[in-house]
């Protein structure tokens, strides 16, 4: 099979002859094997993931696995473009030990974000690297057809730079529904009722997964900033576009419908809204705090504003949900320190037992490393299910 297949394309065509399709022991037994053989090549891939430049003995010794069930592994795994083999190691004695290793760049993930003004393209290979990064400016009234036409564009433009796109995660703002179509947008025009993964999936002919901004922007720090050493993550996107997400157990929280986290209409004053309070004001984040920041009173009271109501997002995920980590991501981190202190401080007097505190690492890739992180959780997991 050409390098360039999906991870889960390969299928073994070994039978037993001994007993006929419909027979209910071959059905077992030919379930059994198949379970057996995604273990084995489950724990192949993990170990070399965490080992690269393996020897076989090694692999053998930390997998628990026969020299010929290994042999067979490392054949399929090379074959789908997962594997390469390095040059034997020189300079001892003896014959020397052929050394693998993972190939993250068998294949590629491309993460989207469409915002009300932009969209965003990330793609990385199985391993997280990134490749490409691409932006565009789209108005928030530009009709749908013409928003996907011109992402598409920028799609194609960022994974040119790559390699085959085995999956694609696309997260936006409002609410997207488990089967990848958005339940509730009000920023984007013509965007409510949207098949959004089956439309993205049609670009290139695989998998795709989609979730709101803010839960991805969660499971971005999770994976790549902030939040890499927690596992119940609570973050805030703030600024344009606003929201808020929940990584939970190390994964991101969608809820029964997409809509974990959607604390809109709970926080229903507009003053909460970063977005309304600068608009309001005429002014930017990033001149807000460089004036709080010089003295000027009107932006150190619109400063301290703007901490207090994300802070006041926070403490409902945090009361809630008691998190190790909060995150607070988006436009207002441009606030720097004071920012976070301020409200770290509110926070305070709003819940019980606060937990840390920090800043995005990761910045306007938050998002699409999310959406990107989606695509891979999706691929790897279709990789494990009990199918040949």
């Amino acid at each position: 099979m050409p390098t360039g297949t999906p991870l889960a394309a390969s299928r073994s065509t070994t039978e037993r002859h001994d007993m006929t399709p419909s027979d209910p022991g071959a059905r077992r037994a030919g379930a059994d094997t198949t379970l057996v053989r995604h273990l084995n090549r489950r724990t192949v891939l993990t170990t070399l993931r965490s080992h690269p430049d393996i020897t076989l003995s090694t692999l053998g010794s930390l997998t628990g696995l026969s020299r010929a069930t290994l042999s067979a592994v490392l054949e399929e795994l090379t074959e789908r473009g997962l594997l390469e083999e390095h040059a034997p190691a020189t300079g001892g004695s003896g014959r020397p030990a052929r050394r693998y290793a993972f190939r993250a760049t068998a294949g590629y993930v491309l993460g989207l974000h469409f915002t009300p003004n932009q969209v965003r393209a990330v793609v990385t290979d199985l391993e997280g690297q990134v490749v490409a990064r691409e932006r565009t400016e789209v108005p928030p009234s530009v009709p749908a057809p013409e928003r996907l036409a011109r992402a598409r564009a920028l799609a194609e433009t960022a994974t040119s730079q790559a390699g085959p796109v085995w999956s694609v995660g696309v997260a936006t703002t409002g609410v997207v529904g488990p089967e990848g179509r958005v339940l509730r947008s009000s920023q984007i025009a013509g965007w409510t009722g949207l098949d959004l993964v089956g439309t993205v999936r049609g670009w290139y002919g695989r998998d795709a997964v989609a979730g709101n901004d803010g839960t991805l922007a969660a499971l971005g720090e999770k994976w790549q900033g902030a939040a890499r050493y927690a596992d119940d993550v609570a973050l805030i996107l703030s600024g344009r576009p606003s929201g808020q997400g929940i990584v939970l157990g190390g994964r991101a929280h969608h809820g029964r419908s997409g809509a974990a986290a959607e604390l809109g209409r709970l926080l229903q004053d507009q003053t909460w809204n970063a977005a309304a309070v600068l608009d309001e004001a005429g002014r930017t984040a990033q001149d807000v705090f460089r004036a709080a920041s010089e003295g000027e009173e009107e932006a150190s009271r619109l400063a301290a504003h703007l901490a207090h109501h994300t802070a006041r997002a926070a403490s409902v995920l945090v009361s809630v949900l008691d998190p190790q980590l909060v995150v607070i991501a988006g436009e207002l981190t441009v606030g720097g320190r004071p920012f976070l202190e301020a409200v770290r401080l509110q926070l305070e007097t709003m819940c019980i037992n606060v937990p840390a505190v920090v800043l995005s690492e990761l910045g306007d890739d938050a998002v699409p490393l999310g959406a990107a992180r989606l695509a891979l959780d999706a691929l790897e997991e279709k990789e494990y299910a009990l199918e040949g």
